[in-house]
């Protein structure tokens, strides 16, 4: 009589944990990736964060200290700064919503949380100063995101200087990439003609704000245009203004007109400094010095100046 055939049992547990091990090397074949916080499963990595996450979180971690300095500070241009920035955190925080980005918690309490706490917040102006000082880590960010950060960081440069703190941020005075300055030129000095017509038809006792414009932005012209030599756009002998500065009104629609356009035409070439921290520094003092000028002349403060 024949013997029964001896049959080996396997457990239960070791048939799924083979199983398992099967799909996650035919995931990981196929370049799946878990995504961060899933548990973890032996040979499966974990996705990684967004990459512009940690520079963000920074800049809306900074917004939020802004946002508390202003409330807490007196000075002139406190209120509309608060208004500003809270603005800003609100469309950064949908921005980095869409991407997949996790923002810190807005206030955190205790110490060593690395977010805004509920110690004396510092005067806005150093705040302003001390944040603008950074400006150039934005540099690195995706060309998606650096537009609106730089805007943001402009603000902040802006904010500096109206509130008696100016930035100086160490960086090249003359942006690297050629095409930049030489994008930006032609705005520059057509803002600058425009403004030594406004001195010239303005009377003697009332041209320091204008003269004071010319001289934020008289260096940088001469600086790009001796940088590029013979490369630097020819100026006209003249320009055909839009508005003639023939009365207070006029002069002050020049001024935002012109100065507008030369925000507008650092704004669009600031992607072109991307990964380049001198001469990302080199184009956005330009745009904080334009911006701050503009509100100077009462223009509305806009949050995100030169971006529409």
């Amino acid at each position: 009589m024949s013997r029964p055939v001896q049959r080996t049992s396997t457990p239960r547990r070791a048939v799924l944990a083979t199983a398992l091990a099967g799909s996650v090397l035919g995931l990981t074949g196929c370049g799946i990736r878990l995504e961060k916080g899933a548990p973890k499963i032996p040979g499966l990595k974990a996705q990684a964060p967004p990459a512009d996450q940690a520079v963000l979180r920074t800049v809306l971690t900074n917004l939020e200290a802004a946002i508390m300095s202003a409330h807490h500070d007196d000075a002139t241009w406190a209120a509309r700064l608060a208004k500003i920035h809270t603005t800003q955190r609100t469309r950064l925080t949908k921005v980095m919503a869409t991407q997949g980005m996790t923002p810190l918690p807005a206030r955190q309490k205790g110490k060593g949380s690395g977010a805004v706490s509920d110690t004396e917040p510092l005067p806005l102006g150093v705040f302003e100063q001390r944040t603008a000082q950074g400006i150039g880590r934005l540099c690195g960010l995706t060309a998606r995101n650096l537009p609106m950060a730089a805007a943001i960081g402009v603000t902040h440069g802006v904010a500096a200087q109206l509130l008696g703190k100016p930035a100086d941020p160490a960086g090249d005075t003359v942006p690297e990439p050629a095409k930049v300055p030489v994008a930006i030129l032609p705005s520059l000095q057509a803002t600058i003609y425009a403004f030594e017509m406004i001195v010239a038809k303005t009377p003697l006792d009332s041209r320091k704000k204008a003269e004071a414009t010319l001289a934020a932005l008289r260096p940088t012209r001469s600086a790009w245009e001796a940088a590029l030599g013979d490369a630097a756009p020819a100026q006209p002998d003249g320009y055909a203004l839009p508005v003639q500065p023939t009365t207070d009104a006029k002069r002050t629609k020049l001024a935002h007109l012109v100065l507008t356009d030369l925000i507008d035409a650092c704004a669009g070439q600031v992607v072109s400094t991307r990964g380049d921290r001198g001469s990302f520094i080199g184009l956005t003092d330009l745009w904080i010095a334009a911006t701050a000028q503009l509100w100077r002349w009462d223009a509305t403060p806009t949050p995100f100046p030169g971006l529409t």
